[in-house]
């Protein structure tokens, strides 16, 4: 953890001082997490792609969940950049499924082509596998939103609706929620093939990146690496070994 640890004491530094200059103008916005405003996530993101495909055993590599410390990390647009570069592959099937239930965002980014069917709806036997997948055949990706709220979250039928899912792809990018903020990771994370930790260098406090690691670790997840995502500066760094 120490590069990471240097890397978010570094942004604390930078945000302190940023404090100091004159505030930007009002209907101003930084680059959301996880989109470069300079055109350059699209690498960003291929050469994540490079780093997964270069792990040692990603022949087996099929499922990989992507979550963070707390809320408003870029999780879920580092989802889809990372599913997006999957994809860009022509014959690789690629399936981007929303697991956060409690606090979706996706459809934010790319709305649903089935209204608001989606991964609760299947749950729920309301809907088949088919009806709630939507297709961006400009990517080349097949996205599963959240759907209708839920009326409690079931981790086991999570796992079990990502399993009738999976069958026919390449891979499988789950978007899940924070890990220190719900248990939700600690039953998925086991269960796929790896993990993704997304921390944004200049939001994610230190004791909380090290937190989620280690709650992480505690399960057995086998962490992939980690996205370092900086809103200003640059989003994400490529999948380093930070750990």
């Amino acid at each position: 953890m120490s590069k990471i640890y240097d890397a978010l004491k570094r942004a604390e530094r930078e945000r302190e001082m940023a404090r100091e200059r004159p505030r930007e103008a009002e209907g101003s916005h930084p680059a959301p997490a996880g989109i470069s405003s300079n055109g350059r996530d699209g690498d960003d993101y291929r050469r994540l792609r490079a780093s997964l495909l270069s792990t040692p055993g990603y022949s087996e590599l099929k499922t990989i969940l992507v979550t963070a410390a707390r809320h408003g990390e870029g999780t879920t647009r580092v989802a889809v950049g990372l599913a997006k570069a999957l994809a860009a592959e022509r014959d690789t099937k690629v399936l981007l499924l929303e697991a956060n239930l409690r606090s979706p965002s996706l459809v934010h980014l790319i709305p649903s082509g089935n209204g608001t069917a989606g991964l609760c709806d299947l749950l729920s036997g309301e809907a088949t596998p088919e009806s709630v997948i939507t297709r961006v055949s400009e990517w080349n990706l097949s996205i599963v939103h959240a759907g209708s709220k839920p009326g409690a979250i079931d981790c086991e039928a999570i796992l079990e609706g990502i399993e009738r899912l999976h069958s026919g792809f390449d891979f499988v990018v789950i978007d899940a929620p924070p890990v220190n903020r719900y248990a939700d990771v600690s039953v998925l994370a086991p269960k796929v093939d790896g993990v993704i930790l997304v921390v944004e260098a200049d939001h994610t406090p230190v004791v909380d990146a090290e937190s989620a690691k280690k709650s992480l670790d505690r399960v057995g997840a086998r962490i992939f690496g980690v996205v370092l995502n900086r809103q200003r500066s640059y989003v994400p760094a490529p999948l380093q070994a930070l750990l």
